[in-house]
């Protein structure tokens, strides 16, 4: 790739309306609201979206709403999660066809396979893309933990555009460029390390957390590019509190969303297998985010 993106990417949620449906209209305004704010991309359809639990039908026309509202402001990455390489295939065409600008993908999940044979399974999926994509690694959901060597045969494919490091190793986003070089970027996928993500060279942050602090993300992430790093941790010790209640939440998405609500940014509920979070828990996360 040239002309890379970089900086901080928010993680969308999915509002749903009272009748269960996709309510695109909310999604609208929770998108100028992280636009205005600064934020250098969107990413749709990641866990934090419930991708999984969205029809095609949804999952196209939440795609295509979003690159109507942002058109062409930022980049918008559309996750494009399957099991089967084939399938991943498909999906980063649809999305391509649907006016993302680029793709996330993720080792096949559930199999917990070793890590030269998933990167093996994505080799013709990168041969294939025609989009820049952004390789996810969530040893957390996917079972496969991909280190920095691993991903070297990536490398001969133009399409491999980033990492997003999410495995929590606190030392992997320089391991991650040092094996990777200047060729890929590497995002801090892991909102509670993002400053120690970003003191390693990260060139940005895909964060879930910027869909709901998205002026505490995006500032973060410029005190830290320009190397200002008195700012950064002033940032990071105001802003840590609220990503650790999040991150330590194994109800984060509705917690996330909840808690949007409370600013008036009404989400409606997960949809199932996904838990909801307490009101004890949301009380707490909207009373640190005041305190910002």
């Amino acid at each position: 790739m040239t002309d890379p993106m970089q900086g901080v990417f928010a993680v969308a949620t999915t509002p749903f309306a009272a009748d269960g449906g996709q309510d695109l209209d909310q999604l609208t305004r929770s998108i100028e609201r992280v636009l205005g704010s600064g934020a250098d991309g969107v990413l749709l359809l990641g866990a934090t979206g419930e991708a999984m639990a969205l029809s095609s039908q949804e999952q196209e026309a939440q795609v295509r709403h979003a690159v109507e509202v942002i058109d062409g402001r930022v980049p918008v990455i559309a996750g494009c999660m399957e099991y089967r390489p084939e399938d991943v295939i498909r999906r980063i065409e649809k999305a391509q066809q649907w006016g993302a600008a680029g793709a996330m993908v993720t080792p096949s999940f559930y199999g917990g396979l070793d890590a030269d044979v998933a990167v093996g399974a994505l080799e013709p999926v990168f041969a294939a893309s025609e989009l820049p994509l952004l390789f996810y690694n969530n040893p957390h959901s996917v079972g496969t933990d991909v280190l920095p060597e691993d991903l070297k045969p990536l490398l001969q494919h133009d399409s491999f555009w980033a990492v997003k490091e999410t495995s929590g190793a606190p030392t992997r986003v320089r391991e991650l460029n040092d094996a990777l070089g200047d060729a890929v970027q590497v995002f801090v996928g892991a909102d509670g390390l993002a400053l120690e993500g970003l003191t390693q060279g990260a060139s940005g942050w895909v964060a879930a957390s910027a869909w709901l602090l998205p002026e505490q993300c995006v500032a973060l992430w410029r005190a830290a590019d320009a190397g200002d790093w008195g700012k950064a941790v002033q940032l990071w010790n105001a802003l840590s509190g609220p990503l650790a209640a999040i991150e330590g939440n194994a109800a984060f998405i509705s917690l996330i969303k909840q808690s949007l609500g409370r600013l008036g940014f009404e989400q409606g509920p997960v949809r199932a297998p996904l838990g909801t979070a307490a009101s004890a828990d949301v009380d707490a996360l909207v009373a640190a985010i005041d305190g910002l």
